[in-house]
């Protein structure tokens, strides 16, 4: 479940980043398509924090799940409610928490980094047979 967390880290950085590759851009404009992607981010980070994190708090990787988790919530109300974004339907709940987050956004993509980097130097170490953290 690492690498799927992992991938829905890094896509949810590259769709909201100021850096985000032509191709993923051209993608993004598509309603259901971002719309899947910010419902796949949102899975992913709810799995981390209410299954993965809350059960495993005393240990280091737990706490890892609730921060990261965390932070794909918050990239996931991002992903779906950004203004001008489509002129899909937005879900209510996403539209109305995202002004509150939107001036968040620079930490949310700096704790995305983060959190992706942790995740994928473990699984490249564990797949490697060196020792991992925690």
């Amino acid at each position: 479940m690492g690498i799927v967390v992992a991938i829905f880290m890094l896509l949810a950085w590259l769709a909201l980043s100021p850096w985000t590759p032509a191709a993923l851009a051209r993608l993004l404009r598509h309603p259901q398509l971002r719309s899947g992607m910010g419902i796949g981010v949102l899975v992913a980070g709810l799995w981390n924090v209410l299954w993965h994190g809350l059960r495993h708090l005393s240990q280091f990787w737990g706490q890892a799940a609730l921060v990261s988790g965390l932070f794909m919530v918050l990239a996931a109300v991002l992903m779906l409610a950004r203004p001008g974004a489509d002129t899909g339907a937005r879900p209510a709940l996403a539209t109305r928490l995202e002004p509150t987050i939107r001036p968040a956004r620079p930490l949310v993509l700096l704790g995305l980094l983060a959190c992706f980097l942790l995740y994928a130097v473990t699984l490249i170490r564990l797949n490697l047979g060196y020792p991992i953290l925690g």
